[in-house]
């Protein structure tokens, strides 16, 4: 890698300098920092994108960590939900059925199923007119046609997934595989108006016209209420899920300041109520953005949420 106190060295303007960085990182595919940059504080790592050279866009990727010891996972109690006949057998053919409230990796300690999001860096200024937006992404101005649905399928210990985040646009093909019947229930705001769905065994139905909502929206089964998914929708394609590990990525974002917002659905907001605007970051264009660690405890206030 290139020695970057022998770029201090030149007497370039400030213009030419970002403009020496950026093209070395994406050359070298390691971030180019001087030691005036050395002064502040650490940097979080930035690699060359080798999908996105363009210094408008940028990626940022992290991982969602439990920081202390994961709760144990309890058994749902079928006499308690009163589970009987056809049902009960069905279930109880498929072991423990274990609740999802954390699911987290032993070796990493990463959490999945949580949800994060990019805002606008002055979101939280609530006297601007009209709201802030991100900047679109030229790739994403149109839903690819395979990118339309999300398929969630209800299987025997819950559904297929716990959290799911689409931008609008976008729906759910539901899925029942089994050989029990399954009620389709979604709890919104704006989506208020969806009535319940009877599923059938080994069918599927077709959630669609949803619109955003500010607060997660619970789907699950009525008559098996441990079966229970969050659903996230938003006007803008900047979001993921975590992965098993609780990693993430999301990519081709506008360069520049914005903020990231984390939520988990038994502690809400990473940082309470004020974390509904997310902690501010930096993307880097042309480049990939590492966060690394990023903990989120289960203990927490109600206040908080």
């Amino acid at each position: 890698m290139p020695d970057s106190q022998f770029i201090d060295r030149f007497e370039f303007s400030m213009e030419q300098r970002r403009k020496f960085l950026k093209e070395m990182t994406a050359l070298t595919g390691f971030a180019m920092i001087t030691s005036a940059e050395l002064c502040r504080a650490a940097p979080v790592s930035t690699v060359g994108d080798p999908e996105n050279n363009d210094p408008n866009w940028g990626s940022i990727k992290g991982q969602l960590v439990l920081d202390g010891e994961a709760p144990e996972r309890s058994e749902v109690d079928l006499e308690k939900y009163k589970i009987a006949g056809k049902d009960l057998e069905w279930f109880k053919s498929m072991g423990p059925i274990l609740n999802e409230d954390w699911i987290v990796d032993k070796k990493t300690k990463g959490v999945n199923w949580v949800i994060v999001w990019l805002i606008p860096e002055n979101a939280n200024n609530r006297r601007l007119k009209p709201k802030p937006k991100l900047a679109i992404h030229p790739k994403f101005a149109k839903i690819e046609a395979d990118k339309k649905f999300i398929t969630v399928d209800q299987e025997p210990l819950g559904y297929s997934k716990h959290a799911v985040a689409i931008r609008e646009g976008m729906g759910l093909k539901m899925k029942n595989s089994s050989p029990i019947q399954h009620v389709f229930n979604l709890t919104g705001f704006k989506n208020a108006d969806m009535p319940p769905k009877t599923m059938e065994p080994n069918s599927e139905i077709d959630i669609v016209d949803l619109k955003p909502e500010i607060t997660a929206v619970p789907i699950n089964c009525p008559p098996h209420p441990w079966e229970r998914m969050y659903l996230r929708i938003f006007d803008h394609p900047y979001y993921a899920v975590t992965d098993g590990e609780g990693r993430f990525e999301i990519k081709n974002a506008p360069a520049g300041k914005c903020r990231l917002v984390v939520w988990q659905e038994s502690i809400g907001y990473k940082g309470g109520r004020k974390g509904r605007y997310g902690e501010v970051v930096d993307i880097t264009g042309g480049a990939v953005k590492d966060l690394g660690e990023i903990k989120i405890k289960v203990a927490t206030t109600k206040d908080e949420k």
